[in-house]
């Protein structure tokens, strides 16, 4: 019963997400009819429809998919291994370290000189640099400790965010730049960036997925899975790694978009159940729907005025947050 209901959930995201898709790219400040979409995705039409959809409207489309996907991917590996339902991605303190990068990289004017994409490129590498000292400080006796990892990464993330208040401080003019990494958008979409995004993303993904099985196995816990065959060493650092590496490109691309990581995995879990080899290409799908109208939203809803898409997700996130944590505390 389980696993026919995931197939028919996964087919109703597929089906879900191709229309919105759709639909995606006929919302905006100039709307297209869908006639005209068409024309226009097979190279006719006019010419600045063909500009409107192809430069802006469909590269920010595949970027919410792109980033929605992996974080809902993520959201799901790291819920498994941490056997905690309410985890997400940017737990062990990536975010933070790509958002300094970013920010610094903003306050030094090097999107004045046309170096956007060196931006993301220090945020990326900053994110993987707060990977690899939390991983450094967690060992003990040459294992890695989880709940170590953990309060590692709380701690670096909370140091960090006193760099970026200082950096805040500092920004002067530049501080809209500085918010847009720590809120979150789309807005700067284009194919550059997509594709840059879309290689670390997709490939941390497919590691992830490779590993669904010992998952599955490391769910029931540590001892179990070892008995079955599981490495526990290698399948830590394998997940933490692959994950904080897809986390870091979508963070230096699009900044931090909060609750995306952990709500679809979280809500699905129960529709679908906790096999992660279909959980997890479903969060992505749910993840990926959910981030798109999200930024539906964000570029709609206060036109001509663009939000933030971090405050669309934070506004749906937080009270279904609450109301998770108030139903499970009385269950109790």
């Amino acid at each position: 019963m389980r696993r026919t209901r995931a197939w028919f959930t996964g087919l109703a995201l597929l089906v879900a997400l191709g229309a919105s898709v759709l639909l995606s790219l006929m919302i905006g400040a100039v709307p297209l009819p869908i006639a005209e979409v068409w024309h226009a995705l097979g190279g006719g039409g006019e010419e600045t429809t063909r500009v409107i959809l192809w430069e802006l409207r469909l590269p920010r489309v595949l970027m919410a998919i792109v980033v929605g996907g992996t974080l809902g991917c993520v959201g799901c590996a790291f819920q498994g291994i941490l056997r905690n339902p309410l985890a997400d991605p940017y737990l062990v303190g990536v975010s933070s370290g790509a958002a300094v990068g970013a920010a610094l990289g903003a306050l030094l004017g090097w999107h004045q000189r046309g170096h956007g994409w060196a931006i993301s490129l220090l945020a990326f590498l900053s994110g993987l640099l707060t990977l690899g000292l939390a991983l450094a400080l967690s060992r003990q006796n040459g294992q890695l400790r989880i709940p170590n990892f953990l309060l590692v990464g709380v701690s670096l993330s909370a140091s960090l965010w006193g760099v970026i208040t200082l950096l805040l401080v500092l920004a002067g003019e530049d501080l809209s730049r500085v918010l847009y990494w720590l809120l979150g958008g789309l807005l700067n979409a284009d194919w550059q960036r997509l594709e840059w995004a879309s290689v670390p993303a997709l490939l941390g993904c497919l590691i992830l997925f490779g590993q669904a099985r010992a998952l599955n196995l490391y769910t029931a816990g540590e001892e179990t899975a070892a008995h079955l065959g599981v490495p526990l060493e290698r399948f830590k650092w394998v997940v933490f790694v692959s994950g904080a590496f897809a986390t870091a490109a979508t963070v230096a691309v699009a900044g931090i978009i909060g609750f995306v990581g952990w709500m679809t995995p979280h809500l699905l879990r129960r529709v679908a159940g906790g096999d992660h080899r279909t959980l997890m290409p479903l969060s992505a799908l749910g993840s990926a729907l959910l981030l798109l109208w999200a930024d539906n939203l964000a570029r709609t809803l206060t036109r001509p005025v663009e939000l933030p898409v971090g405050v669309i997700t934070a506004l749906i996130g937080a009270p279904l947050f609450v109301g998770i944590m108030r139903r499970e505390t009385h269950a109790k």
